[in-house]
C-alpha cells in the first residue's frame, strides 16, 4: 500500500479514536472536533515519525528533477565566462584599479553581453 495512504488512514483512525472519547466524555460535537484535531495532530507527529518519513521520501523521488538542455549548458556557460573575463581583467588592473574609481559590474546576463560585446569590438 502507497505509503501516504496508510499515513493518512493513521491519522483519520487517531482523530475518530480522539473524537470518540471526546464526545462520550459529554463535549459538544465542535469543541470535540477541535479537540480532536489538536489531539490527532499531536499523536500523529509522536507516534508516527516512521510512516512520515516514508511519504516524503516517496514525495521527494517522484519530485521532477531540472532538466539540461543545450541552451541553458550554452547561457550558463556564457555567464560563467563573462565573470571569470571580468575577474581575469580586474586581476591584471590591479594597480591601476586601486588608484581608479571603483567599476560597476553589470547586474543582468543582458547588461554583461552588452559590456561585453562593447569590450570586444574595442
Amino acid at each position: 500500500m502507497k505509503a501516504w495512504l496508510v499515513y493518512t488512514l493513521a491519522r483519520l483512525g487517531i482523530f475518530a479514536a480522539a473524537l470518540a472519547v471526546l464526545l462520550v466524555i459529554g463535549l459538544r460535537w465542535y469543541w470535540a472536533a477541535i479537540g480532536a484535531a489538536l489531539i490527532g495532530l499531536l499523536v500523529s507527529y509522536i507516534a508516527l515519525p516512521g510512516l512520515r518519513g516514508r511519504v516524503t521520501s516517496s514525495i521527494a523521488s517522484r519530485r521532477a528533477r531540472p532538466e539540461h538542455d543545450a541552451d541553458s549548458d550554452f547561457e550558463d556557460g556564457f555567464v560563467d565566462a563573462a565573470d571569470s573575463d571580468a575577474a581575469d581583467t580586474a586581476a591584471a588592473d590591479t594597480a591601476a584599479a586601486e588608484h581608479a574609481a571603483p567599476a560597476t559590474r553589470p547586474v543582468s546576463d543582458a547588461e554583461r553581453h552588452r559590456v561585453r560585446h562593447e569590450r570586444d569590438e574595442d
